[in-house]
């Protein structure tokens, strides 16, 4: 039996838990806060919320998932085999990082929040483009092309959504291109 030291499958799952924690927090918030609706208030209420959906949304989607999404980036980075890869894995240990700060600066911190809000939604938009742009250089067509379509939705959606709709359907997409990245990771890592 053959055993892989290849590290970056423990990274890919870190990205992996990191929307689980995300998903199942938001959901937990959006359960206990019913005055919340979906493409009307944006997430950042849940982080001021009279209820517990605030400890929800601060510890569970800023802090846990945003370390995780972090400790993903690090990953992505010091695995990456070519300047994309390194180069979106920083990106997105810096919007991990974002994502932490949006818990502690809430929506009652106006101008912080917003700051750090809108950091870590362009550092997330950033590594989608070079993670895209490494996937192309390495071959891996098919993650490059779904990141380049996931790109351009979110422009279009930027363009066509109120920030509400917007940060709600494009955490979806983050979510989903964060899976599709990680099981990247795990792919390329395999020796036949």
């Amino acid at each position: 039996m053959k055993v892989s030291k290849d590290r970056s499958i423990a990274f890919a799952w870190t990205g992996m838990l990191g929307v689980a924690v995300f998903i199942i927090a938001w959901l937990c918030a959006d359960a206990i806060d019913t005055a919340w609706q979906f493409g009307v208030n944006t997430l950042s209420e849940f982080g001021i919320s009279d209820t517990d959906a605030s400890l929800y949304f601060n510890y569970g989607c800023c802090l846990i998932a945003g370390l995780l999404v972090a400790v993903f980036g690090v990953g992505r980075a010091a695995c990456g085999k070519n300047v994309g890869h390194t180069a979106g894995g920083i990106f997105l240990f810096l919007g991990g990082v974002a994502l932490i700060l949006v818990g502690f600066f809430t929506m009652d911190d106006d101008v912080a929040h917003k700051t750090v809000a809108a950091s870590a939604a362009l550092f997330i938009l950033l590594s989608m483009i070079a993670i895209a742009a490494g996937n192309w250089t390495a071959d891996r067509k098919i993650f490059a092309g779904v990141g380049i379509v996931f790109i351009f939705v979110l422009i279009a959606m930027a363009i066509a959504y109120d920030l509400a709709e917007l940060e709600a359907y494009g955490i979806i997409l983050a979510m989903i291109w964060l899976l599709l990245e990680s099981m990247n990771m795990i792919l390329s890592s395999r020796k036949g």
